[in-house]
């Protein structure tokens, strides 16, 4: 199943690649302010300097229709309750509440600034049922005085996985790829989490700070060149602290951040309605400290993303190694009550792959859009042998209807599946996994 899955994804980004090839320029979007604006229908040099405020706010209601089993008063079932509280299946929420500025200081675009704060609900204010007492995802500052180049630090969405980079207010889908939420969206553990068998290289631990929500701290260099008039190449390196929306560094180690990617313009639409296809790999690095140990974490993956007319394909595969998050458990035996801690394989020769393809198209232009993604993931495969290995196939159907640009609502329904290769027992345990429905209302202001 893990070949074809490959195959199928191979083979799939082949046929985009040949319609002759979404997408957007992530890194310029989130960290310049455009050098040009256009006034009275021309474009213009852009000298505004004043703050711009905006924010948006993604709310509705969700049903997980798996089936709870608790065992000796633990829930054995975590991948049955809603994330990120993980303490009912059912319910109203608001999932996301953000406010943000973003401007340049000067006249002249030469230092460009963004903030970002959250306010609702998700992994990065209680991950896992436990607050983190954290407001703030994004605050950086850029530098546009050298030429060919931006310098970009502070803390922010670091280069890699399209689905990561992708403001997350324009996406149609309500939950990341399994794949994107297990292998990228990095949970922590401190550094005294305990191993659960003696030399095993398993650690579970207590969910001390935010999810890394597909950012870092550190510093950045990149740049979006157009090779010819209609083809652009961005390329992007950083250096980051390798812990998330967190200042502390227990292992003392850096982490490494490569991208590169070329996109070619249809001509029309901006940001995350650009009509374009993009073509992209990027990998990541670095070590993360357990038990006094440090340990590997690498990422790296390629994708391609197209849209024009209307149709949107998506396209990503992803590898990991080490540091692999091995789900939550539940340690209070009280039947009424769960505590949840974060699990995860620490040594480097523990592995997972995963990925998706989804398609989109507008049916009413602008207005009623379908769409469909399969995406998978294969945890854990060295482990296969010792009924350790865990695999995901999740295929989402649902239907969007756009007010106006990224404010519409959107209605996905997932069907899941849960396998424990070889292993009859965990099998029993994870057949308890069901279906979702998502409904969900983004205003952006």
């Amino acid at each position: 199943m893990q070949i074809q899955n490959k195959i199928v994804l191979s083979l799939i980004s082949v046929s985009v690649l040949s319609m002759g090839l979404h997408a957007a320029d992530w890194l310029s979007i989130a960290g310049t302010q455009p050098s040009f604006v256009k006034k009275d229908g021309k474009k213009v040099a852009n000298h505004n300097n004043k703050p711009h405020f905006w924010g948006f706010i993604q709310a509705g209601y969700q049903k997980d229709y798996g089936t709870i089993l608790d065992k000796a008063g633990t829930n054995k079932t975590p991948f049955v309750m809603l994330a990120p509280s993980l303490d009912h299946q059912s319910g109203f929420e608001i999932n996301r509440a953000r406010l943000a500025v973003r401007g340049m200081v000067d006249k002249d675009n030469q230092l460009d600034y963004f903030f970002m704060t959250e306010f609702g609900e998700d992994g990065v204010t209680e991950p896992a049922g436990h607050p983190t007492h954290n407001y703030l995802t994004d605050a950086s500052i850029t530098y546009n005085g050298i030429p060919y180049v931006h310098v970009r630090a502070g803390q922010f969405k670091y280069p890699g996985s399209e689905e990561g980079m992708r403001a997350v207010f324009a996406s149609e889908y309500r939950n990341f790829s399994t794949a994107g939420n297990q292998l990228l969206l990095e949970r922590f553990l401190p550094n005294n989490a305990k191993e659960t068998v003696a030399g095993s290289g398993i650690y579970q631990g207590d969910t001390e700070q935010s999810v890394g929500a597909y950012r870092d701290r550190g510093v950045e260099l990149f740049n979006t060149t157009h090779i010819r008039k209609n083809i652009t190449v961005s390329v992007a390196g950083m250096v980051g602290n390798g812990t998330g929306l967190s200042s502390k560094n227990a292992s003392g180690n850096m982490t490494y951040y490569g991208y590169l990617a070329s996109e070619y313009l249809f001509g029309k639409g901006k940001g995350y309605y650009t009509q374009s296809v993009k073509v992209y790999g990027w990998y990541q690095n670095g070590a993360r400290r357990l038990n006094n140990k440090n340990y590997d974490r690498t990422r790296y993956g390629a994708g391609v993303d197209y849209f024009h007319n209307g149709l949107r394909v998506d396209v990503e595969y992803i590898k990991a190694k080490g540091m692999i998050y091995n789900g939550a458990k539940d340690v209070d035996a009280d039947p009424y009550n769960n505590d949840w801690q974060y699990q995860i394989a620490a040594e480097s020769k523990n592995e997972a792959d995963g990925g998706f393809v989804s398609a989109q198209y507008y049916v009413l232009p602008k207005k009623v859009e379908l769409l469909a993604r399969y995406d998978y993931l294969n945890r854990l495969t060295n482990l296969k042998s010792q009924g350790g290995e865990r695999d995901y196939k999740t295929t989402t159907l649902g239907m969007s209807y756009h007010f106006k640009g990224p404010n519409r609502i959107d209605v996905n329904y997932a069907f899941r599946d849960f396998d424990a290769p070889g292993n009859a027992v965990a099998q029993k345990v994870v057949d308890n996994m069901g279906n979702l429905l998502s409904i969900q209302g983004t205003i952006k202001f």
